[in-house]
């Protein structure tokens, strides 16, 4: 109901600019990106001299009017999707990969069919010589495995991460649409260069990707999907570009555990990016983050480092190409028991015993308990716009995702491929295929899944690594549509 009401009233401000603002007309910038001749970073850049020009020509306002619409910005921002999934997840097959035709046909009817996935508010408040504060209001179907976002280790915990457990952006049971605050945060221009930001923002790495890469709206890139990173955190931010936009940065302090869990501010995490250009159409990224403790638990120390190189058409984003390696440790406190053993998860509806998310009470795919043991991950994406179509063009993604060196289980694959079309800024649409496939750890209860006690051949008893694996192939047929004003 608060969200409800809160978006009302941000309706009414918006009519309320438009018909202050009186007609407005497409300007030659929106006609050439309309036509894919200027990136989305020239169009906005366009836009913004566009607004200075005007403010500066605009006459002061008139006695007693009052100020409080200027420099409001209001923006919208809708996920849908249709998708049709088969494979392993959907099939019963209870003697080897431990699905029973209920749990199979449930995965099918929370997988296939329309989603309306992730709905993002955003309110702007421009002031005086380089400020701002950013309110962004963030409503997903999440809950993946329960109708609750504790995040936490028992059986019937959620997870609440959008992707979870297998990309399938906003698939879930109970608890839909739940909506909270995403960013809210003050930003001030120190100088050219250097920015503060303070507050509830974006994590240096996440969001500059998902800019490069463009199409968050069928799913979270890599490292947000496989919960290597959180994406907004709450704590400060340093940021900026220099040397003539050839070196983009941003070092931050922050709580370390994300917006969806609650800190404990018993460790904080140090982040930090730095994006090279050395050359037009080349970029060299690098990413760290080092945390002392995380939950208060002893030996859980996350860190994360990530290489990126980008090539891209500097002058009609014609293409990207994209490479990337990251690594990841959890501290000594990875593999270690947390509740009852490990059973075949059911993809989406852990919420028996018997029915876990993946890996059940140990090594959650949860980033707020441990998962990674030097774990290690590669991704290649990229797009090529169509000659003669400058509004269509051609995506691929292929990533592999080891979160723990001493085992198979958990190992992830994704690939995906698919052509999409800019009708206009405020219009997309992609069709794509995705194959994904991960490997989990055995069951006691199901036959050829047998987990082994441990020897102290195979790491001694109780060993979270040991025993056999299964592994789950599914397939999903996507239609996306992001639309955005």
């Amino acid at each position: 109901m608060r969200f409800l009401q809160f978006a009302f009233t941000i309706a009414i401000i918006s009519v309320a600019i438009m018909l202050a603002a009186g007609p407005v007309y497409a300007g030659l910038e929106d006609i050439l990106y309309e036509k894919g001749q200027i990136t989305k970073e020239e169009w906005l850049k366009a836009k913004a001299d566009q607004e200075k020009d005007l403010a500066k020509a605009a006459p002061p306002p008139a006695a007693g009017t009052s100020s409080f619409l200027k420099g409001i910005e209001v923006k919208a921002t809708f996920y849908f999707d249709f998708t049709k999934a088969s494979g392993d997840s959907f099939t019963a097959d209870p003697a080897h990969k431990g699905l029973n035709t209920a749990t199979a046909n449930n995965n099918k009817s929370l997988a296939n069919g329309f989603h309306f996935t992730r709905t993002y508010l955003t309110l702007i408040k421009r002031f005086d010589e380089g400020h701002h504060f950013r309110l962004t209001l963030d409503q997903m179907v999440n809950n993946v495995g329960g109708n609750s976002c504790s995040n936490g280790a028992g059986p019937t915990a959620a997870n609440c991460h959008e992707a979870a457990p297998f990309g399938l952006s906003g698939f879930s049971g109970t608890g839909r649409n739940a909506d909270f605050v995403k960013y809210a945060y003050y930003n001030h221009v120190i100088m050219p260069g250097l920015e503060l930001r303070v507050g509830q923002h974006q994590t240096p790495w996440i969001e500059y990707e998902e800019h490069r890469w463009t199409y968050r709206f069928r799913s979270p890139i890599m490292v947000d999907e496989q919960n290597f990173q959180t994406s907004s955190d709450m704590g400060v931010s340093l940021l900026g570009k220099v040397l003539d936009g050839k070196l983009d940065y941003h070092f931050a302090f922050q709580n370390g555990e994300g917006y969806q869990n609650t800190p404990d501010a018993r460790g904080f995490a140090g982040l930090g990016r730095v994006s090279v250009e050395p050359i037009k159409g080349i970029i060299i990224s690098g990413f760290g983050q080092t945390e002392r403790t995380r939950n208060g638990i002893e030996g859980f120390n996350p860190q994360r480092l990530l290489g990126n190189i980008e090539a891209y058409d500097p002058k009609s984003d014609r293409f990207k190409v994209n490479a990337q390696y990251v690594w990841g440790d959890d501290g000594a406190d990875v593999g270690t028991p947390r509740g009852a053993a490990i059973r075949v998860p059911s993809t989406y509806n852990g919420s028996t015993a018997t029915t876990a998310t993946i890996y059940g009470n140990q090594n959650g795919p949860q980033t707020s308990i441990p998962r990674f043991h030097n774990g290690q991950g590669v991704e290649f994406w990229a797009y090529y716009r169509l000659p003669m179509i400058e509004q269509t063009r051609l995506y691929g993604r292929y990533y592999f995702m080891k979160p723990n060196k001493s085992t198979t289980a958990g190992d992830v694959q994704s690939i995906v491929f698919g052509v999409s079309y800019d009708y206009s800024k405020y219009l997309s649409f992609a069709v794509d295929y995705t194959h994904l496939k991960e490997t989990v750890l055995g069951s006691g209860t199901v036959a050829g899944q047998t987990i082994l006690a441990g020897t102290a051949a195979n790491g001694g008893a109780g060993c979270p690594t040991c025993g056999a694996t299964v592994d789950y192939n599914n397939n999903i047929i996507g239609v996306h549509m992001l639309v955005a004003f």
